[in-house]
């Protein structure tokens, strides 16, 4: 079944263009207003009227009740014969879903800048926030949080096709290259007993991610690394790079890439795991998040061809490629 849809199609009635923007922009606000003020949580734990979770919240009841009536008309909870509120699985799919929600609402507010940033060959990003992200993360711990939740998010999508499209088997140490909250991590090492795990990341993300690694029952398996992958990373024989070329200049991921050939132990593999676009455009994950790059940093995704060129100036080749069609693939990568 084909998940997206061309959103040029909504443009053939001026009905559906209306209702799919309108619901776009104002059922992501709302989700996000429910989530953030622990309504979300709250009917996940059972169910209650408005008047209670008013209360409850600390919000007014007339306002919060529209807000509501939009999530039951758009089916994401169900309202019982005597008037309470009930969570179903899509209340549970909107909570797993925060930080892609709150991640959307920080794009839009950077894409207001777009054609401002074209015409000065800014990032749109850092003209609506004064700081590139990272560094504007670095100042604002609960936007960063959000942002590890949103590719929390993005892990457990990519996890899923990883498990059955493109195992990992054999290895013993896998490090885990800018791996955010360790959510990709706890994962594989769950998936394959007897094996060893490294988050690495920039040390002020270690340290966002230490409290929930430390709290896991595979935490005597996970071993947390703070540093740049500019200058060096620990050795293992598999490493895993998610979504983070993208970020990064073509100089700049031979670097990274460099880092990890330097340091890789005899036999290892590197798991690429990113966007790749087609040749021909085509309206999918990819050319949508080739946009947020284009907003968010100086980075963007790449053709298969562009990737083998990086990969030829870092020392490494291809041994096997997953092709995903609903968001990041999978690239095996040797020494050469």
């Amino acid at each position: 079944m084909d998940l997206v849809r061309p959103f040029g199609d909504y443009f053939d009635h001026p009905d559906w263009l209306f209702n799919w923007l309108n619901g776009a922009v104002f059922g992501v606000a709302v989700m996000n207003a429910v989530n953030r003020s622990g309504i979300t949580a709250s009917l996940l734990a059972g169910p209650a009227t408005v008047e209670q979770l008013a209360e409850r919240h600390g919000l007014p009841v007339d306002r919060l009740s529209r807000m509501l009536n939009l999530l039951l008309a758009n089916r994401m909870l169900e309202s019982g014969p005597d008037g309470t509120l009930r969570a179903t699985d899509r209340t549970a799919a909107m909570a797993d879903a925060a930080g892609l929600l709150a991640n959307i609402e920080t794009s839009s507010l950077a894409a207001t800048q777009l054609l401002r940033a074209l015409k000065q060959d800014r990032i749109p990003f850092e003209l609506q926030f004064g700081a590139p992200v990272f560094e504007y993360f670095s100042t604002q711990p609960e936007l960063a949080a959000q942002f590890g939740n949103f590719m929390g998010f993005m892990t457990r999508r990519v996890t899923r096709f990883l498990f059955d499209k493109h195992r990992f088997a054999p290895f013993r140490t896998i490090a885990d290259i800018g791996g955010s909250m360790g959510d990709r991590r706890t994962a594989i090492l769950a998936e394959y007993p007897g094996t060893r795990g490294i988050l690495f990341d920039l040390p002020e993300v270690v340290e966002l991610a230490r409290p929930g690694l430390e709290a896991s029952p595979l935490a005597e398996r996970i071993e947390l690394v703070g540093g740049s992958f500019f200058d060096r990373v620990p050795p293992a024989d598999l490493y895993t790079l998610k979504q983070i070329l993208h970020d990064w200049s073509d100089d700049d991921c031979v670097a990274i890439l460099k880092s990890i050939r330097a340091a890789i132990l005899p036999g290892g593999r590197l798991v690429l795991i990113d966007h790749i676009l087609s040749d021909v455009p085509e309206a999918n994950e990819a050319q949508g998040t080739d946009i947020a790059m284009l907003v968010w940093a100086s980075g963007r995704e790449r053709r298969l061809g562009e990737f083998e060129a990086l990969f030829a100036r870092s020392g490494f080749e291809i041994a096997r490629l997953s092709r995903n069609s609903r968001g990041h693939s999978a690239i095996d990568l040797v020494p050469v």
